[in-house]
C-alpha cells in the first residue's frame, strides 16, 4: 500500500472510531444508568450478528449552535444501515441519547430521509429505535433542518402499505419527530422509560408514559419492561409480516393438526345468554398451538386485535370480547378494529372475524363521543378489503355490528355461524320492549311482567336463531353454513386453502375518501 493512503486511513480510523463510541464512556455510563441500552447495543441485539452494514457513520452536524460552542456529533447523533433479523433483511434507525441527548440535527433528518425511501424501493421493513430529546436547536433550524424532517415524514408516509413499519421508544420521543412513532404502522414502547409526547403543558404526571399511550390514546400497540423485551417482542411482531406487500408472511410447515376439533368449545358459551365469557378461550383453542399475538390488551379491550397461523399461514383476528361492555363497538374500538383491518388489507393477510357482539351502543353519550363516525369508518374499509375475509359467528350480532363485522352482504369470502348464532336489527330484549311495551305495562300492573315479558323473548329468539334464519339463502340475514362449533378450526383453514387463489380488484379510481 502506498504512503499517500496512510494519511487517509489515518484520518478514516480516527472518524470511524468517534462514530462507534458515540458521545464516549461517561455518557454511555449514564445510558446504563437510566436502565437503557446504547444505540449500538440495541442494534447488536436487534440484528443477527455481523449482518449489521452501515452508513452515513461519517456524518455530522454542520450548523453552529446557538450558544456558538463546538460540540462532538458523531452520525449527528442517529445511526441507520441494513442487516437481518433471522435472515431477513431490514433497514435500520437508531437514536444515539449519547450524543446530544439523541437530539434531531439536520443532516440527521435529511439521512433518515433518505434511508425511508431506500427501504421503500428495497422492499424492506423500517424498524425506528427512539430515544430522543426532539429538534435540536440552531442558528438554521427554520432553514434546512425542518426541510429536512418534512421530507423525511413526507417519505415515511408515502411508503405506507408498501412496507411495515415499526418503532420502538426506548427513551423520550418529542417535539415534532414524535409524530413518527404514530406513523408507523406498530409502536413499542419501554414502560419504564419511554414518553412520547408533542409537546405544551402536561396536567398529569402520567401523560406521556407508556400506559398513557396504551390505555388513553390508543397509540401503543405493545408495552414492555426493557430494552431486551421491546427488542424480542420486536423480532416476534417480524415473523408475522412480510417484507412488503407484495410478498406474503413467511409460512411455517404446521405443527399443529389442520383437522384438530375442540370438544371444550362446547363448554365456552354460557347457558344464560346475560352472562359473558373471555373471548380468548376460544381464540386460544382454535389457532396454531394456541399462539396469539395480541395487539393494543389494554386499549378499547372489548375488541380484540392479533395475529396467528392457521395451519401455519398468518392471519389477522379481529373479535368482540363479551366479557368487557359485552363486546360493544364504540368509538375506540371502532378505531382500533378499522386500522388493524386496513394494515391487514395493504399487505394481503387474511381477516378472521369472530362476532358475538350486543351492537353499537345507544345513548347521548355515544353520540357526543362520534360513535356513528367512528362506526363509519369501519363500512368504509371492510367494504374495500380484497384481502381473503372470514366471518364467524358464535352467539349474537346485533344491528349495524352486524355489518361491520361482516356480514353477508358485506361480501365476506365465507361466513360460518354457531348453532347458538342470533341474527337481528336489535337485540330481542330491546325488540319486546318496544313493540309489546302496552302488553307489559299491563303484565306488570298484573304482577306477571317477568312471564309475559320471556314468553315474548322466547319467541323472538327463536326468530332470529341462525337455525331459521339459514333456511332463506336470500334472505339479508343469513350465513354461507352453519358448523359444530367444534369444527372451528377445521373450518378456517380449509376455507384458507381455497382461498389461496383469491383475485378481488374494485373499479379504479384515484383514492376513496373515509369518513372524518
Amino acid at each position: 500500500m502506498g504512503k499517500w493512503m496512510d494519511g487517509y486511513l489515518t484520518k478514516y480510523d480516527a472518524l470511524h472510531q468517534e462514530s462507534i463510541v458515540g458521545g464516549g464512556p461517561q455518557q454511555i455510563a449514564l445510558q446504563h444508568e437510566m436502565g437503557k441500552l446504547t444505540a449500538r447495543e440495541r442494534i447488536n441485539l436487534l440484528l443477527d450478528p455481523g449482518s449489521f452494514d452501515e452508513f452515513g457513520s461519517f456524518i455530522r452536524d454542520i450548523r453552529a449552535p446557538y450558544d456558538g460552542k463546538d460540540r462532538p456529533s458523531p452520525n449527528d447523533a442517529l445511526i441507520t444501515g441494513t442487516g437481518q433479523i433471522s435472515g431477513r433483511q431490514v433497514m435500520i434507525y437508531a437514536f444515539d441519547f449519547t450524543v446530544l441527548s439523541g437530539s434531531l440535527g439536520d443532516q440527521a433528518a435529511w439521512k433518515l430521509a433518505d434511508i425511508t425511501m431506500m427501504a421503500g424501493r428495497m422492499r424492506i421493513p423500517i424498524i425506528g429505535l427512539i430515544d430522543s430529546g426532539g429538534e435540536r436547536l440552531s442558528i438554521k433550524e427554520g432553514n434546512m433542518g425542518l426541510n429536512g424532517l418534512a421530507t423525511f415524514l413526507r417519505n415515511y408516509s408515502l411508503i405506507s402499505g408498501i412496507i411495515p413499519r415499526i418503532s420502538l421508544i426506548l427513551g423520550p420521543a418529542v417535539g415534532v419527530s414524535s409524530v413518527v412513532p404514530v406513523l408507523s404502522d406498530f409502536l413499542i414502547m419501554n414502560r419504564k422509560t419511554s414518553f412520547l409526547w408533542l409537546g405544551g403543558e402536561k396536567k398529569s404526571k402520567s401523560a406521556g408514559n407508556a400506559d398513557f399511550h396504551m390505555e388513553k390514546s390508543g397509540q401503543c400497540d405493545i408495552i414492555v419492561d426493557s430494552d431486551e423485551q421491546a427488542i424480542l417482542k420486536c423480532k416476534e411482531l417480524l415473523e408475522f409480516l412480510p417484507q412488503s406487500c407484495w410478498e406474503k408472511p413467511l409460512q411455517i410447515s404446521g405443527s399443529d393438526d389442520p383437522k384438530r376439533a375442540e370438544e371444550a368449545l362446547l363448554n365456552i358459551l354460557p347457558d344464560n345468554p346475560k352472562f359473558t365469557y373471555d373471548i380468548h378461550e376460544i381464540i386460544d383453542l382454535i389457532v396454531d398451538n394456541g399462539e396469539f399475538f395480541e395487539l393494543g390488551d389494554e386499549f378499547a379491550n372489548h375488541m380484540v386485535t392479533g395475529f396467528c397461523r392457521f395451519d401455519g399461514r398468518v392471519c389477522g383476528i379481529v373479535a368482540n370480547n363479551p366479557d368487557e361492555l359485552s363486546g360493544i363497538i364504540e368509538p375506540d374500538s371502532s378505531d382500533k378494529y378499522d386500522r388493524f383491518m386496513n394494515f391487514l388489507d395493504a399487505f394481503n393477510i387474511p381477516l378472521i372475524t369472530l362476532v358475538d357482539t350486543t351492537a353499537f351502543p345507544p345513548g347521548d353519550r355515544w353520540e357526543r363521543m362520534g360513535v356513528i363516525r367512528h362506526g363509519a369508518k369501519l363500512l368504509h374499509s371492510y367494504a374495500q378489503v380484497t384481502s381473503p375475509k372470514i366471518t364467524m359467528v358464535l352467539r349474537r350480532s346485533y344491528g349495524g355490528a352486524n355489518i361491520v363485522m361482516g356480514c353477508i352482504r358485506m361480501s365476506p369470502d365465507y361466513i360460518f355461524g354457531w348453532p347458538s348464532m342470533e341474527l337481528a336489527p336489535t337485540g330481542p330484549e330491546t325488540v319486546v320492549h318496544a313493540i309489546f311495551h302496552k302488553e307489559l305495562a299491563k303484565a306488570k300492573e298484573a304482577g306477571k311482567f317477568d312471564e309475559v315479558f320471556n314468553g315474548y323473548l322466547s319467541i323472538l329468539k327463536e326468530q332470529f336463531s341462525v337455525l331459521n334464519m339459514a333456511k332463506a339463502w336470500t334472505a339479508y340475514y343469513t350465513v354461507h353454513e352453519v358448523i359444530d362449533p367444534r369444527q372451528t378450526r377445521p373450518r378456517i383453514i380449509k376455507a384458507l386453502k381455497s382461498l389461496a387463489a383469491k383475485y378481488e380488484r374494485y373499479p379504479e379510481k384515484k383514492r376513496s375518501i373515509k369518513p372524518a
